[in-house]
Protein backbone atom coordinates (compact mmCIF):
# COMPACT_ATOMS: atom_id res chain seq x y z
CA UNK A 1 0.00 0.00 0.00
CA UNK A 2 1.52 2.95 -0.96
CA UNK A 3 1.49 5.98 1.59
CA UNK A 4 -2.22 5.18 2.23
CA UNK A 5 -1.98 5.29 5.64
CA UNK A 6 -1.33 9.01 5.31
CA UNK A 7 -4.83 9.80 4.78
CA UNK A 8 -6.15 7.54 7.50
CA UNK A 9 -5.86 10.19 10.25
CA UNK A 10 -7.63 13.74 10.01
CA UNK A 11 -4.56 15.97 10.94
CA UNK A 12 -1.49 14.25 9.82
CA UNK A 13 0.00 11.80 7.60
CA UNK A 14 1.10 9.53 10.82
CA UNK A 15 0.75 8.97 14.25
CA UNK A 16 3.17 8.65 17.11
CA UNK A 17 3.59 4.76 18.27
CA UNK A 18 2.44 3.37 21.43
CA UNK A 19 4.87 3.82 23.76
CA UNK A 20 6.19 1.13 26.75
CA UNK A 21 9.35 2.33 28.57
CA UNK A 22 11.82 -0.18 28.29
CA UNK A 23 10.36 -1.68 24.84
CA UNK A 24 12.31 -1.67 22.02
CA UNK A 25 12.74 1.48 19.76
CA UNK A 26 15.10 1.87 15.92
CA UNK A 27 16.67 4.58 15.92
CA UNK A 28 19.35 6.22 18.55
CA UNK A 29 18.13 9.42 19.64
CA UNK A 30 14.57 9.41 18.10
CA UNK A 31 11.66 11.19 19.82
CA UNK A 32 8.16 10.55 20.10
CA UNK A 33 4.96 12.25 21.80
CA UNK A 34 2.72 9.86 23.31
CA UNK A 35 0.72 10.17 26.12
CA UNK A 36 1.91 13.67 27.48
CA UNK A 37 4.97 12.86 27.31
CA UNK A 38 7.94 13.04 25.37
CA UNK A 39 9.70 9.59 24.93
CA UNK A 40 13.69 9.18 23.70
CA UNK A 41 15.02 6.36 22.26
CA UNK A 42 18.49 5.44 23.87
CA UNK A 43 20.83 2.80 24.11
CA UNK A 44 20.85 0.47 27.49
CA UNK A 45 23.52 -2.26 26.79
CA UNK A 46 23.11 -3.42 23.39
CA UNK A 47 19.96 -2.33 23.07
CA UNK A 48 18.07 0.26 21.87
CA UNK A 49 14.92 0.84 24.24
CA UNK A 50 12.32 4.18 24.71
CA UNK A 51 13.21 6.04 28.55
CA UNK A 52 10.73 6.66 30.51
CA UNK A 53 9.55 10.31 28.70
CA UNK A 54 9.06 13.26 29.91
CA UNK A 55 6.20 15.56 30.31
CA UNK A 56 5.06 17.62 27.65
CA UNK A 57 3.90 20.92 29.21
CA UNK A 58 0.96 21.82 27.40
CA UNK A 59 0.54 24.91 24.79
CA UNK A 60 -2.28 26.82 23.28
CA UNK A 61 -3.76 25.32 20.10
CA UNK A 62 -2.36 27.79 17.33
CA UNK A 63 -4.29 29.02 14.23
CA UNK A 64 -3.17 27.22 10.94
CA UNK A 65 -2.96 30.14 8.02
CA UNK A 66 -3.37 28.08 4.86
CA UNK A 67 -1.06 30.56 2.72
CA UNK A 68 1.85 31.02 4.95
CA UNK A 69 4.28 32.95 4.31
CA UNK A 70 7.67 32.68 5.92
CA UNK A 71 9.94 34.68 7.48
CA UNK A 72 13.39 34.03 6.95
CA UNK A 73 16.05 33.79 9.80
CA UNK A 74 17.74 37.23 10.49
CA UNK A 75 21.23 35.18 10.20
CA UNK A 76 20.38 34.88 6.71
CA UNK A 77 21.77 39.18 6.62
CA UNK A 78 25.07 38.03 5.38
CA UNK A 79 26.13 38.27 1.87
CA UNK A 80 29.51 36.93 0.54
CA UNK A 81 30.17 35.78 -2.64
CA UNK A 82 30.04 32.06 -4.26
CA UNK A 83 33.41 29.94 -3.90
CA UNK A 84 33.68 26.32 -5.77
CA UNK A 85 35.23 23.31 -4.13
CA UNK A 86 38.62 23.26 -3.19
CA UNK A 87 38.85 20.32 -4.71
CA UNK A 88 37.56 18.51 -7.64
CA UNK A 89 34.53 16.23 -7.40
CA UNK A 90 35.28 12.78 -8.60
CA UNK A 91 33.13 11.15 -10.85
CA UNK A 92 29.91 11.50 -9.92
CA UNK A 93 28.52 7.98 -10.89
CA UNK A 94 30.82 7.21 -7.46
CA UNK A 95 27.89 9.10 -5.61
CA UNK A 96 24.87 7.04 -7.10
CA UNK A 97 24.31 5.01 -4.31
CA UNK A 98 23.03 1.84 -4.30
CA UNK A 99 19.70 -0.06 -2.86
CA UNK A 100 20.02 -3.61 -1.86
CA UNK A 101 16.74 -4.69 -0.96
CA UNK A 102 14.10 -5.14 -4.01
CA UNK A 103 12.63 -2.03 -4.59
CA UNK A 104 8.90 -1.98 -3.82
CA UNK A 105 6.35 -0.98 -5.99
CA UNK A 106 9.16 0.03 -8.58
CA UNK A 107 10.08 2.65 -5.40
CA UNK A 108 13.86 2.34 -4.98
CA UNK A 109 15.40 4.73 -2.27
CA UNK A 110 18.64 4.60 -4.30
CA UNK A 111 20.11 4.09 -7.50
CA UNK A 112 19.47 2.63 -10.45
CA UNK A 113 16.51 4.87 -10.61
CA UNK A 114 12.61 3.86 -10.53
CA UNK A 115 11.68 1.91 -13.99
CA UNK A 116 7.56 3.31 -13.83
CA UNK A 117 7.06 5.09 -16.91
CA UNK A 118 5.28 8.37 -15.62
CA UNK A 119 6.22 11.64 -17.11
CA UNK A 120 8.41 13.31 -14.96
CA UNK A 121 10.02 15.71 -17.00
CA UNK A 122 9.06 18.53 -20.04
CA UNK A 123 5.61 20.10 -19.80
CA UNK A 124 2.72 17.76 -18.25
CA UNK A 125 -1.46 18.53 -18.60
CA UNK A 126 -3.19 17.64 -15.37
CA UNK A 127 -7.40 18.10 -14.83
CA UNK A 128 -9.22 19.13 -12.72
CA UNK A 129 -12.92 18.06 -13.28
CA UNK A 130 -16.05 19.31 -10.53
CA UNK A 131 -18.52 16.10 -10.15
CA UNK A 132 -21.39 16.27 -8.22
CA UNK A 133 -24.76 14.51 -7.60
CA UNK A 134 -28.67 15.20 -8.71
CA UNK A 135 -28.94 15.70 -4.51
CA UNK A 136 -25.83 17.29 -3.79
CA UNK A 137 -25.32 19.64 -6.92
CA UNK A 138 -21.60 22.12 -6.63
CA UNK A 139 -21.48 25.28 -5.82
CA UNK A 140 -20.68 28.40 -8.39
CA UNK A 141 -17.38 29.47 -7.29
CA UNK A 142 -15.55 25.88 -6.92
CA UNK A 143 -12.51 27.97 -8.00
CA UNK A 144 -11.72 29.96 -5.44
CA UNK A 145 -11.52 26.55 -3.32
CA UNK A 146 -8.97 24.94 -6.08
CA UNK A 147 -7.54 27.60 -7.91
CA UNK A 148 -4.23 28.37 -5.01
CA UNK A 149 -4.17 24.91 -4.42
CA UNK A 150 -3.57 24.46 -8.58
CA UNK A 151 -0.84 27.43 -8.43
CA UNK A 152 1.04 26.05 -5.84
CA UNK A 153 1.20 22.71 -6.60
CA UNK A 154 2.86 23.68 -10.17
CA UNK A 155 5.25 25.99 -8.87
CA UNK A 156 6.30 23.74 -6.42
CA UNK A 157 6.93 21.31 -9.08
CA UNK A 158 9.06 23.98 -11.06
CA UNK A 159 10.78 24.96 -8.38
CA UNK A 160 12.27 21.46 -6.85
CA UNK A 161 12.57 20.05 -10.42
CA UNK A 162 14.81 23.34 -11.22
CA UNK A 163 12.08 23.65 -14.49
CA UNK A 164 12.30 20.26 -15.31
CA UNK A 165 9.01 19.29 -14.93
CA UNK A 166 5.76 21.73 -15.23
CA UNK A 167 2.12 21.44 -14.76
CA UNK A 168 -0.92 22.93 -16.84
CA UNK A 169 -3.95 22.74 -15.40
CA UNK A 170 -6.90 22.08 -17.56
CA UNK A 171 -10.05 22.69 -15.87
CA UNK A 172 -13.70 21.87 -16.56
CA UNK A 173 -15.51 24.88 -15.82
CA UNK A 174 -19.08 23.26 -15.15
CA UNK A 175 -19.98 20.54 -13.08
CA UNK A 176 -20.25 16.83 -14.30
CA UNK A 177 -23.30 14.94 -12.62
CA UNK A 178 -22.96 11.23 -11.77
CA UNK A 179 -25.72 9.16 -12.05
CA UNK A 180 -27.60 8.06 -9.13
CA UNK A 181 -28.06 9.94 -5.62
CA UNK A 182 -24.60 10.74 -3.48
CA UNK A 183 -25.48 7.85 -0.65
CA UNK A 184 -24.84 4.91 -3.71
CA UNK A 185 -20.97 6.72 -3.78
CA UNK A 186 -20.22 6.42 0.21
CA UNK A 187 -16.51 5.49 0.85
CA UNK A 188 -15.74 6.40 4.80
CA UNK A 189 -12.32 5.21 4.57
CA UNK A 190 -8.72 6.06 1.97
CA UNK A 191 -8.62 3.26 -0.43
CA UNK A 192 -7.53 2.26 -4.29
CA UNK A 193 -9.71 1.03 -6.74
CA UNK A 194 -7.80 -2.32 -7.02
CA UNK A 195 -8.32 -3.05 -3.10
CA UNK A 196 -11.61 -1.57 -3.31
CA UNK A 197 -15.15 -2.20 -5.19
CA UNK A 198 -16.87 0.90 -4.23
CA UNK A 199 -13.56 3.01 -5.46
CA UNK A 200 -14.00 1.27 -8.42
CA UNK A 201 -17.17 2.01 -9.01
CA UNK A 202 -16.77 5.78 -8.08
CA UNK A 203 -13.72 5.87 -10.80
CA UNK A 204 -15.20 4.09 -13.93
CA UNK A 205 -18.47 6.19 -13.34
CA UNK A 206 -16.45 9.48 -13.01
CA UNK A 207 -14.54 8.96 -15.96
CA UNK A 208 -17.37 7.72 -18.65
CA UNK A 209 -19.74 10.66 -17.33
CA UNK A 210 -16.52 13.19 -17.55
CA UNK A 211 -15.47 11.88 -20.67
CA UNK A 212 -18.22 13.06 -22.66
CA UNK A 213 -17.66 16.66 -21.83
CA UNK A 214 -13.76 16.98 -21.30
CA UNK A 215 -11.33 16.50 -23.80
CA UNK A 216 -8.23 14.27 -21.93
CA UNK A 217 -5.98 14.46 -25.06
CA UNK A 218 -2.57 14.42 -23.61
CA UNK A 219 -3.33 14.06 -20.16
CA UNK A 220 -1.93 12.80 -17.45
CA UNK A 221 -3.38 12.89 -14.08
CA UNK A 222 -7.09 13.35 -13.14
CA UNK A 223 -8.11 15.52 -9.88
CA UNK A 224 -11.97 15.30 -9.51
CA UNK A 225 -13.73 17.40 -6.99
CA UNK A 226 -16.23 17.11 -5.15
CA UNK A 227 -19.22 19.76 -3.68
CA UNK A 228 -17.79 21.47 -0.90
CA UNK A 229 -20.59 20.61 1.78
CA UNK A 230 -20.27 16.67 0.67
CA UNK A 231 -19.75 14.03 3.37
CA UNK A 232 -19.72 10.92 1.19
CA UNK A 233 -15.86 10.92 1.11
CA UNK A 234 -13.98 12.13 3.99
CA UNK A 235 -10.81 11.12 3.05
CA UNK A 236 -9.00 10.76 -0.05
CA UNK A 237 -9.25 7.72 -2.98
CA UNK A 238 -6.12 7.57 -5.81
CA UNK A 239 -5.08 5.79 -8.20
CA UNK A 240 -1.44 5.14 -9.50
CA UNK A 241 0.30 3.70 -12.73
CA UNK A 242 0.29 0.33 -10.74
CA UNK A 243 -3.23 -0.05 -10.03
CA UNK A 244 -4.98 -2.35 -13.28
CA UNK A 245 -8.07 -0.31 -13.08
CA UNK A 246 -5.88 3.18 -13.54
CA UNK A 247 -3.94 0.91 -16.39
CA UNK A 248 -6.89 -0.45 -18.40
CA UNK A 249 -8.84 2.86 -18.19
CA UNK A 250 -9.09 4.63 -21.80
CA UNK A 251 -10.54 7.49 -22.50
CA UNK A 252 -11.77 8.31 -25.82
CA UNK A 253 -8.61 10.31 -26.58
CA UNK A 254 -6.17 7.83 -24.62
CA UNK A 255 -4.92 6.97 -21.03
CA UNK A 256 -3.86 8.65 -17.72
CA UNK A 257 -1.17 7.57 -15.29
CA UNK A 258 -3.59 9.11 -12.10
CA UNK A 259 -6.10 9.66 -10.53
CA UNK A 260 -7.03 11.41 -6.88
CA UNK A 261 -10.40 12.23 -5.25
CA UNK A 262 -9.97 14.92 -2.01
CA UNK A 263 -12.47 14.26 0.65
CA UNK A 264 -13.95 17.00 2.93
CA UNK A 265 -11.18 16.66 5.56
CA UNK A 266 -8.89 18.31 3.50
CA UNK A 267 -11.26 21.40 2.95
CA UNK A 268 -10.74 22.13 6.49
CA UNK A 269 -8.77 23.03 9.77
CA UNK A 270 -6.44 24.72 7.50
CA UNK A 271 -5.24 21.89 5.58
CA UNK A 272 -4.07 22.29 1.87
CA UNK A 273 -4.29 19.87 -0.92
CA UNK A 274 -1.20 20.95 -2.89
CA UNK A 275 1.18 19.02 -0.48
CA UNK A 276 -0.77 15.77 -0.95
CA UNK A 277 -1.21 16.00 -4.58
CA UNK A 278 2.71 16.92 -4.42
CA UNK A 279 3.45 13.46 -2.36
CA UNK A 280 0.97 11.34 -4.09
CA UNK A 281 2.56 12.08 -7.38
CA UNK A 282 6.12 11.92 -6.10
CA UNK A 283 5.25 8.00 -5.92
CA UNK A 284 4.16 7.72 -9.35
CA UNK A 285 6.87 8.55 -10.38
CA UNK A 286 8.81 6.23 -8.44
CA UNK A 287 10.08 8.81 -5.23
CA UNK A 288 9.60 5.99 -1.53
CA UNK A 289 8.03 7.15 1.49
CA UNK A 290 10.54 8.15 3.90
CA UNK A 291 9.83 6.31 7.03
CA UNK A 292 6.75 4.77 8.38
CA UNK A 293 3.45 6.02 7.40
CA UNK A 294 2.10 5.32 11.10
CA UNK A 295 5.26 6.23 13.06
CA UNK A 296 7.01 9.49 13.83
CA UNK A 297 9.98 9.31 11.57
CA UNK A 298 13.10 11.69 12.17
CA UNK A 299 13.18 12.87 8.75
CA UNK A 300 8.93 13.27 8.93
CA UNK A 301 9.37 17.39 8.86
CA UNK A 302 12.14 17.20 6.14
CA UNK A 303 10.60 16.15 3.26
CA UNK A 304 7.33 16.30 1.86
CA UNK A 305 8.02 12.32 1.16
CA UNK A 306 8.28 11.62 4.42
CA UNK A 307 4.85 14.23 5.34
CA UNK A 308 3.14 16.22 3.21
CA UNK A 309 2.10 18.18 6.46
CA UNK A 310 5.28 18.92 7.62
CA UNK A 311 7.07 22.27 8.24
CA UNK A 312 9.07 22.23 4.94
CA UNK A 313 7.32 20.62 2.40
CA UNK A 314 10.60 20.64 0.37
CA UNK A 315 12.18 18.03 -1.44
CA UNK A 316 15.44 16.88 -0.50
CA UNK A 317 18.47 16.58 -2.81
CA UNK A 318 18.68 12.68 -2.59
CA UNK A 319 15.31 12.30 -3.92
CA UNK A 320 15.96 15.63 -6.46
CA UNK A 321 19.18 13.78 -7.23
CA UNK A 322 17.06 9.67 -7.64
CA UNK A 323 13.97 11.89 -9.56
CA UNK A 324 16.78 13.06 -12.15
CA UNK A 325 15.83 16.55 -11.30
CA UNK A 326 19.27 17.48 -9.54
CA UNK A 327 22.03 18.86 -12.33
CA UNK A 328 25.23 17.15 -11.76
CA UNK A 329 27.55 20.01 -11.86
CA UNK A 330 26.01 21.31 -9.18
CA UNK A 331 26.46 17.71 -6.96
CA UNK A 332 30.07 17.64 -5.23
CA UNK A 333 30.98 13.86 -4.93
CA UNK A 334 33.81 12.57 -2.88
CA UNK A 335 34.28 9.23 -1.11
CA UNK A 336 35.04 9.48 2.54
CA UNK A 337 38.53 7.45 1.68
CA UNK A 338 39.74 10.18 -0.24
CA UNK A 339 38.86 12.93 2.40
CA UNK A 340 41.43 15.09 3.93
CA UNK A 341 40.31 18.93 3.96
CA UNK A 342 37.32 20.32 1.54
CA UNK A 343 35.92 23.78 1.84
CA UNK A 344 32.88 24.60 -0.24
CA UNK A 345 30.21 27.29 -0.58
CA UNK A 346 26.46 25.62 -0.71
CA UNK A 347 23.85 26.87 -3.14
CA UNK A 348 20.87 26.57 -0.83
CA UNK A 349 18.81 23.65 -2.18
CA UNK A 350 15.65 26.41 -3.42
CA UNK A 351 17.75 28.84 -5.33
CA UNK A 352 17.97 29.62 -8.69
CA UNK A 353 21.53 30.64 -8.47
CA UNK A 354 24.39 28.10 -9.82
CA UNK A 355 27.16 26.49 -7.44
CA UNK A 356 26.39 23.23 -5.57
CA UNK A 357 23.86 22.48 -4.10
CA UNK A 358 24.26 19.01 -2.33
CA UNK A 359 27.54 17.20 -1.20
CA UNK A 360 27.69 13.49 -0.90
CA UNK A 361 30.32 11.42 0.45
CA UNK A 362 29.92 7.48 -0.02
CA UNK A 363 31.01 5.44 2.76
CA UNK A 364 30.95 2.32 1.47
CA UNK A 365 28.41 -1.12 2.31
CA UNK A 366 25.57 1.18 0.33
CA UNK A 367 25.43 4.25 2.64
CA UNK A 368 26.94 8.03 2.22
CA UNK A 369 26.67 11.10 4.19
CA UNK A 370 24.72 13.76 2.45
CA UNK A 371 25.48 17.40 3.08
CA UNK A 372 22.72 20.72 1.34
CA UNK A 373 21.48 24.54 2.57
CA UNK A 374 18.15 24.78 3.67
CA UNK A 375 15.91 28.11 3.61
CA UNK A 376 12.60 28.33 3.90
CA UNK A 377 10.47 28.91 0.96
CA UNK A 378 7.27 30.27 0.21
CA UNK A 379 5.90 26.54 0.08
CA UNK A 380 7.13 26.12 3.92
CA UNK A 381 4.83 26.25 7.13
CA UNK A 382 4.97 29.99 8.65
CA UNK A 383 6.86 28.42 12.39
CA UNK A 384 9.63 28.98 14.93
CA UNK A 385 10.94 25.46 13.98
CA UNK A 386 11.45 27.05 10.46
CA UNK A 387 15.60 27.62 10.69
CA UNK A 388 17.66 28.28 7.86
CA UNK A 389 20.77 26.16 8.10
CA UNK A 390 22.46 23.19 7.05
CA UNK A 391 21.27 19.59 6.68
CA UNK A 392 23.83 16.80 7.52
CA UNK A 393 22.37 13.18 6.95
CA UNK A 394 22.94 9.89 5.81
CA UNK A 395 21.43 7.32 3.09
CA UNK A 396 21.24 3.86 3.81
CA UNK A 397 20.77 1.68 0.89
CA UNK A 398 19.52 -1.59 3.44
CA UNK A 399 15.91 0.17 3.88
CA UNK A 400 13.57 0.74 1.36
CA UNK A 401 10.32 2.40 0.79
CA UNK A 402 8.15 3.29 4.31
CA UNK A 403 11.54 2.70 6.13
CA UNK A 404 14.18 5.31 7.37
CA UNK A 405 16.70 5.56 4.79
CA UNK A 406 17.40 8.80 5.26
CA UNK A 407 18.36 10.18 9.00
CA UNK A 408 19.55 13.22 10.01
CA UNK A 409 22.56 14.00 11.50
CA UNK A 410 22.43 16.91 14.02
CA UNK A 411 24.13 18.49 17.70
CA UNK A 412 22.64 16.29 20.60
CA UNK A 413 21.40 17.85 23.24
CA UNK A 414 18.89 20.37 21.54
CA UNK A 415 15.48 21.50 22.83
CA UNK A 416 12.23 19.93 21.39
CA UNK A 417 10.13 22.78 19.88
CA UNK A 418 6.12 22.19 19.49
CA UNK A 419 5.37 23.07 15.72
CA UNK A 420 2.03 25.39 14.94
CA UNK A 421 1.97 22.90 11.66
CA UNK A 422 0.50 19.45 11.19
CA UNK A 423 3.71 17.81 12.40
CA UNK A 424 4.81 15.60 15.92
CA UNK A 425 7.64 18.04 17.90
CA UNK A 426 11.08 18.09 16.90
CA UNK A 427 14.21 19.66 17.72
CA UNK A 428 16.13 21.91 15.05
CA UNK A 429 17.56 19.64 12.36
CA UNK A 430 19.81 22.00 10.97
CA UNK A 431 23.71 23.09 12.05
CA UNK A 432 24.46 26.63 11.95
CA UNK A 433 27.40 28.90 11.80
CA UNK A 434 29.84 27.53 14.35
CA UNK A 435 27.98 24.29 14.70
CA UNK A 436 30.01 20.84 13.61
CA UNK A 437 28.70 17.60 13.69
CA UNK A 438 30.78 13.96 13.43
CA UNK A 439 29.87 11.23 11.25
CA UNK A 440 32.07 8.16 10.93
CA UNK A 441 35.14 10.07 11.26
CA UNK A 442 33.91 12.80 9.15
CA UNK A 443 33.63 16.62 10.38
CA UNK A 444 30.79 18.39 8.72
CA UNK A 445 31.51 22.04 10.05
CA UNK A 446 29.29 25.50 9.04
CA UNK A 447 32.26 28.00 8.48
CA UNK A 448 29.87 30.99 7.59
CA UNK A 449 26.12 31.52 7.29
CA UNK A 450 24.26 33.81 4.88
CA UNK A 451 22.80 34.45 0.73
CA UNK A 452 25.28 31.18 0.96
CA UNK A 453 26.66 28.55 3.78
CA UNK A 454 30.11 28.00 3.82
CA UNK A 455 31.39 24.49 4.72
CA UNK A 456 34.37 22.67 6.02
CA UNK A 457 34.56 18.96 5.31
CA UNK A 458 37.69 17.24 7.22
CA UNK A 459 39.02 13.65 8.05
CA UNK A 460 41.44 13.06 10.50
CA UNK A 461 44.56 10.53 8.72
Amino acid sequence: MIALALTLIPLSSFSAPRVTPGSACKVLNQKVVYAKKTYSCIKSGKKLVWNKGVAVKPTPTPTLSPTPTPTPSPTTTKNFSYAPPSVLSENIELCKVKEIVNARFGLPTGFPESTLTTQKTGNVKWALIPIDFSDLPGEKNFRSRVDPQMKMLSDWFASVSGGKFTIEWVVLDKWVTLPGTSNEYKIPFSDTPDRSPEVANFWKKAMAESDKYFDYTNVQSVNFLLPEKQTIVQEFIKGAPWDKAVREMITNEGPISTFSIFGANFFTSGREVWPLWAHEFGHAIGLPHIGSSRESSPFHMLDIMGNQEGVTRELSGWLRFLAGWMPTNKIFCQTSSTITKTEFTLVPLSSQDNGIKMAIFPLGNNRAVIVESRRATKFSCSDSMIKDGVLVYTYDGKFGHNEDFLLPIFPTGRPVIRSTCLTPPSEDLLLHEGEKVMVEGISIEVLAHGNYDKVLISRKP
